[in-house]
């Protein structure tokens, strides 16, 4: 029988710096049965729940935004409540019910631009990647760190349906931060928590922040600073992007780019060989 190969084990010095999937809402529903592959898609929702999800994405995609749906769950509660969490670069929002019923008197086109229904939430949600339906590298790197984070952050860690970027497991999405992390280690999770209830970015491990498009995220990535805002990219020759901040002491300039070769990498445990990818670099 051939060893088992393990994807996130197969790259580990593949750059992560802009991977995140851009993403301008995100849309996160607690469904606590079984998830499948892709759980999104092949689920037992209720038709008048799925009908909400469908229309509000709609609406948001209408209204040019970007929506990213998710399910968490945390399988060790036992709860009547449901969560809906829904974030934005203005903020990370939430609201519950029992069951899905509740969900029906929210529009999050309308939530999105001014929320009244949705209440703020100040506090870091930590949300692990663990579906091994969908890659075995999520469970088996995913549901550690889930377990290390609830023992740190207790109630404010979720489990979450896929990220994406299965190589980078175990994946970790932090709201209202909007910051998505890669390869985090058990042994680096006190450092990891600490820097993200600080209100900082944890460089060691980020991907990108997904308000940001991949090139900004670089970049920002290569500052290591956590007070940069309002980014400006431009294109320059050979793969090159200038991406310019704004920072509480002044622009701050930084360039990055694309590898001018390709990486032959497994992105995904299932996949059947390598396939190329082109990492974004400091420049």
């Amino acid at each position: 029988m051939a060893e088992r190969i393990f994807c996130c084990e197969e790259n580990t010095d593949e750059p992560m710096i802009g991977t995140a999937d851009p993403v301008d809402v995100w849309v996160l529903l607690e469904y606590k049965p079984t998830w499948k592959a892709k759980a999104l898609a092949d689920n037992s929702l209720d038709a008048a729940t799925r009908a909400w999800l469908d229309d509000n994405l709609a609406a948001l995609e209408g209204a040019g935004l970007k929506a990213r749906p998710q399910f968490i769950r945390r399988p060790e509660l036992d709860r009547d409540e449901t969560q809906l969490y829904v974030a934005t670069p203005a903020g990370l929002f939430g609201a519950a019910g029992v069951g899905y019923e509740f969900l029906q008197r929210i529009r999050l086109a309308d939530e999105v631009a001014d929320p009244v229904i949705l209440q703020r939430v100040d506090m870091p949600r930590y949300f692990v990647c663990t579906n091994g339906q969908r890659d075995v590298c999520c469970a088996r790197y995913g549901l550690p760190i889930y377990a290390g984070l609830r023992e740190r952050v207790g109630d404010r860690a979720w489990q979450v349906t896929h990220l994406g970027g299965h190589r980078f497991a175990p994946n970790v999405l932090v709201l209202p931060q909007g910051a998505l992390y890669g390869r985090l280690t058990e042994a680096g999770l006190d450092d990891f928590v600490a820097r993200v209830e600080a209100g900082e970015l944890a460089f060691d491990w980020l991907r990108g922040r997904s308000a940001l498009p991949p090139e900004a995220q670089a970049a920002e990535a290569v500052t290591r600073r956590s007070d940069l805002s309002s980014p400006r990219a431009v294109e320059l020759p050979d793969g090159v992007w200038e991406v310019t901040f704004d920072s509480p002491a002044g622009p701050v300039t930084r360039r990055v780019r694309r590898s001018p070769e390709p990486r032959a990498v497994l992105k995904s445990c299932a996949d059947e060989g390598p396939k190329p990818v082109t990492p974004f670099l400091p420049a």
